[in-house]
């Protein structure tokens, strides 16, 4: 997909509105699999989108479209034109002083390059796997994507960023006579997708373990209590999703309340917004209005240091926007000999 950025920029620049273009291209293939039917299923897209803001006196108007092409653009922003002054006024309503130009480019693989026959013999070393009598295939998948997003605006800021990534997702069933137990594991990754067994015979141990007759019992005592990692991120996801300055502003956080600093963590935790880890898969710096993303520690041994910023909450409290609610890329930073969540 090739776009002249000056070419944009030159048709808007004498329109007298702030104005951005966001430009998305997704490309993926993937293949899942059904055991109900002993059935494979491949997919191939290739999608495009583009959106078109343009803001004026406090007033916003936007157009969509399923694709790209200049002229489509051209006739967009002429129609924008001359019904923007029908918007609705809102003084929350800005155009972001975005100006720095930045491309980033974190892809691993070229989708085009993954042929369904790769994918396919990928399933077949799961398909084929010798697991234990008690274990069977609920359903599988893996799937490749590559993605550009361009961001261009009236202040001639230009911005892409692509990345690329991977994944496979597994659902195993532990049955015997008296029980049965599911679980799945997902794996995803920056670079050709490939199947990890070491991993797949932990999920199978975990499950084995679980169909097995227990006969133990707790007894009255203090115990050291282990989370499984998907019940630690669903936590963090509810506590992220309550760091953003609009849920505070709009009393729906509990960090509305006086008592925040009640300690339900170790004094050890550390939560950090990085926006370039280097093992993660889909790293983004850029928020989801183009601000340039900055390392930022919103938790230091459980003090709340800072929150989620859009643009609009930063104007309002007269800082500077670091991150809005796209939250991604956190960095969890603990003591591992202790207890991170206390009961």
């Amino acid at each position: 997909m090739n776009i002249n950025h000056k070419e944009i920029i030159k048709l808007f620049k004498d329109s007298n509105l702030e104005w951005f273009v966001n430009i998305y291209n997704t490309k993926s293939k993937d293949l899942t699999y059904s055991p109900l039917y002993d059935e494979e299923s491949f997919d191939s897209a290739d999608n495009l989108s583009t959106s078109l803001v343009v803001i004026k006196n406090w007033k916003k108007a936007v157009f969509k479209l399923d694709w790209y092409d200049f002229e489509s653009l051209k006739k967009a922003m002429a129609e924008l034109s001359s019904i923007i002054d029908y918007s609705t006024f809102d003084k929350d309503i800005v155009m972001p002083e975005i100006f720095d130009e930045a491309v980033c480019d974190f892809s691993n693989l070229e989708v085009k390059n993954i042929w369904f026959e790769f994918l396919q013999n990928e399933f077949l070393k799961i398909k084929n796997f010798n697991f234990q009598k008690e274990i069977s295939i609920e359903s599988f998948s893996i799937w490749t994507k590559f993605s550009t997003q361009t961001y261009i605006n009236s202040n001639w800021s230009v911005k892409t960023q692509s990345d690329s990534s991977s994944y496979y997702y597994i659902e195993l069933l532990a049955k015997n006579d008296e029980t049965s137990e599911v679980d799945y594991e997902y794996f995803e990754s920056n670079v050709v997708p490939s199947i990890d067994f070491d991993k797949i015979l932990e999920l199978q141990k975990q499950l084995i373990s679980k169909i097995k007759p227990n006969t133990k019992t707790l007894e009255s005592w203090i115990y050291t209590v282990t989370l499984d990692k998907k019940v630690v991120w669903s936590f963090l996801e509810i506590l992220l999703w309550n760091l953003s300055s609009e849920a505070i502003r709009e009393w729906l956080s509990i960090f509305s309340n006086n008592k925040i600093w009640d300690k339900i963590f170790s004094d050890k935790l550390t939560l950090i917004n990085n926006p370039n880890l280097p093992w993660f898969t889909w790293n983004i710096l850029f928020d989801s209005e183009w601000v340039t993303a900055k390392k930022t520690t919103l938790i230091e041994n459980w003090v709340l240091k800072s929150k989620f910023y859009d643009y609009k909450n930063a104007l309002k409290e007269w800082l500077e926007n670091l991150w809005n609610s796209w939250i991604r890329n956190i960095e969890l930073v603990w003591d591992t000999t202790w207890d991170y969540l206390k009961w």
